[in-house]
């Protein structure tokens, strides 16, 4: 949920930035980001007061168990104060890669995250104080990550020149921003409900050694996510840029270019996985009983993995020319629409393979839907190029 509603504002924010910068509308430029930073800093602030006025009731819908609820209690407690450090460095970091500066919108997050690995040793190993120790890191580094981040960026090394003017809400780009980011919002809310489904179906069908299996196989698709989805990102302010200037055949060719590259990392994982399943499950601390389900469960849920990487770039690739509705399209209708049913009707034929089976299944009809917007996008921006 913090990731959500600050992917939504900061996305939608660098993808007006990229097509004024494009257009050569400074002035805009700038409004687009300090719209972007009063909506960051709004929605993040009343998520805290919903997730700590609500500690119980979501604990109790994500399935916290009477064993696990003093742990969660308090790591949630912690966590929930850091939701506008977490917006705001997703912000910061967009807004620094879409200057042109991708190396140190990387060390935005960047320090953020090694912050939170040294400190988790500091504070579990050494002083012991288990999962607080862990939940102050998490905040301590997403406040440096937004500290560094307003520096960059308030300090006037990108872009962005600020202005108390900027920060004046304007009601249409506000609304524009949030339109454009919210297939971002979609996707981001869907992966915590779907987390619930397949807990559910897996508990049912295959007991806590199937979800031990689905939390494997979330770990390593992790690994194909982080690949294609900074490929994806570092596409949108040359899209966004070439779209606003009128540059379309660049935005096609900057497109099919990072597919090519996305399909192509993902497939180096895709082969370790069917290769290599009972490995990757050891190095998770596999015992024979998830080995039992996770070999052939592994094997199934990566068979289709590289068009992932396609998928994820043609919802970014929508977004960064404002066009939030194919993106949104996409997002929901892989995630949620396709996914869901497949979750609940497929283990009536297959057992639990067929809850392995759904995720792929999905994955291939958005790809298919996919191509065909990306076509037919593709063909409306050729029809608007001069005759030659």
């Amino acid at each position: 949920m913090m990731m959500a509603f600050g992917l939504m504002c900061s996305a939608g924010g660098s993808t007006f930035f990229s097509l004024f910068s494009g257009q050569g509308e400074i002035d805009r430029r700038n409004r687009a980001f300090g719209n972007a930073f009063v909506l960051v800093c709004g929605f993040e602030v009343l998520l805290t007061v919903f997730l700590l006025l609500f500690p119980d009731p979501l604990l109790q819908l994500f399935g916290v168990t009477e064993t696990a609820y003093p742990y969660a209690i308090q790591y949630y407690r912690i966590v929930a104060l850091g939701c506008l450090f977490q917006g705001l460095s997703q912000l910061f970091c967009d807004f620094v890669r879409v200057s042109g500066k991708p190396i140190l919108g990387m060390c935005v997050t960047g320090i953020g995250a090694l912050t939170n690995i040294l400190l988790d040793a500091l504070f579990i190993i050494v002083f012991d104080w288990g999962v607080v120790g862990a939940a102050t890191a998490t905040v301590i580094g997403q406040m440096l990550s937004a500290g560094f981040g307003a520096f960059l960026v308030l300090g006037g090394h990108t872009l962005v020149r600020v202005s108390p003017a900027i920060f004046r809400p304007q009601k249409r780009l506000c609304g524009n921003i949030l339109s454009c980011g919210f297939a971002f919002w979609v996707a981001q809310m869907a992966m915590g409900f779907i987390s619930l489904v397949y807990n559910s179906q897996l508990g049912r069908y295959g007991g806590d050694i199937a979800i031990s299996v689905y939390a494997v196989i979330s770990s390593i698709m992790t690994f194909v996510i982080m690949p294609a989805s900074g490929i994806s990102q570092g596409i949108q302010p040359i899209l966004g840029n070439n779209y606003g200037c009128g540059n379309h055949k660049r935005v096609m060719r900057t497109f099919w270019l990072a597919t090519g590259l996305s399909v192509g990392v993902t497939c180096v994982i895709w082969l370790a996985v069917l290769f290599f399943p009972r490995q990757i499950l050891a190095a998770f601390g596999g015992t024979q009983e998830m080995f039992d389900i996770g070999v052939t469960g592994l094997r199934i849920n990566f068979c289709i993995t590289p068009v992932l990487g396609f998928v994820m770039l043609a919802t970014t690739f929508f977004q960064s020319i404002n066009r939030p509705v194919p993106s949104v399209l996409i997002s929901l209708l892989r995630q949620v629409l396709f996914l869901v049913p497949f979750l609940y009707l497929l283990p009536l034929v297959w057992q639990i393979n067929g809850i392995f089976f759904a995720q792929p299944i999905s994955d291939l009809l958005a790809t298919v839907l996919s191509l065909v917007l990306v076509w037919q996008e593709q063909r409306r921006m050729y029809q608007k190029l001069p005759a030659v």
